[in-house]
């Protein structure tokens, strides 16, 4: 477990090491991520809901913005665990 030092350390060093496309790359991701939740909560209006609809668009869009917020994660603190 992270104690609040190291978390800080690795925020601060992965944030001082990112580059332009680093930056851009966070940014499709963060769009991405936000599209998916929109599609997927435009026509329900809640995660029951998605599993209910015979349309499964609903919630193949929730968890592919799942798996997109985690690559977005994962891309910030690359530069810390690759260090």
């Amino acid at each position: 477990m992270l104690t609040n030092e190291e978390l800080k350390e690795a925020v601060m060093y992965s944030y001082d090491s990112m580059t332009w496309i680093t930056w851009l790359v966070l940014a499709l991701l963060t769009m991405k991520t936000i599209q998916a939740f929109n599609k997927a909560y435009a026509d329900n209006y809640n995660y029951t809901a998605m599993r209910a609809n015979t349309d499964k668009t609903g919630i193949a869009q929730f968890y592919y913005a799942i798996i997109m917020s985690i690559l977005c994660v994962i891309v910030f603190f690359l530069p810390y665990v690759l260090k």
